[in-house]
């Protein structure tokens, strides 16, 4: 009677959590079951609850296979997801390194051009300039 809560007058003030089949089963058999789902179902099944988010983190291969969706997502196709994975190392330098120098810039020269149209007062005046980084 005292085993799953604590009781007040027959009604219990903590109720047991619910469990589905699943997450009531050993790890080792969960694992196996969520190894047949796709990518797509797989990454399903880890917004469903936090024990099945768990029981997926837990073992590498599930882990990989939806943290590699989850690039394929992002960056858009297989091809550059696999590119992402094996060139990781390059890939964060370049994002380290700053192409345009942050100090003073100066213009070098301003051109502008009138263009004419057949219409008499429809000219159009293009301006453009040249900056130099420092």
């Amino acid at each position: 009677m005292y085993e799953a809560g604590i009781f007040v007058f027959g009604t219990k003030l903590f109720p047991e959590r619910s469990r589905d089949g699943i997450s009531s089963l050993p790890l080792e058999l969960s694992w196996q079951i969520f190894k047949y789902l796709d990518d797509v179902t797989l990454r399903n099944a880890s917004f469903v609850c936090i024990t099945w988010k768990r029981i997926i983190h837990s073992n590498k291969s599930l882990k990989r296979r939806l943290n590699h969706f989850e690039t394929v997502l992002k960056v858009g196709s297989e091809n550059l997801a696999k590119y992402h994975r094996r060139n990781r190392k390059i890939l964060k330098k370049l994002d380290k390194k700053n192409y345009l120098s942050i100090g003073e810039s100066k213009v070098e020269w301003t051109r502008e051009m009138i263009i004419k149209t057949k219409r008499p007062g429809e000219n159009i005046v293009v301006r453009t300039k040249r900056y130099k980084l420092f």
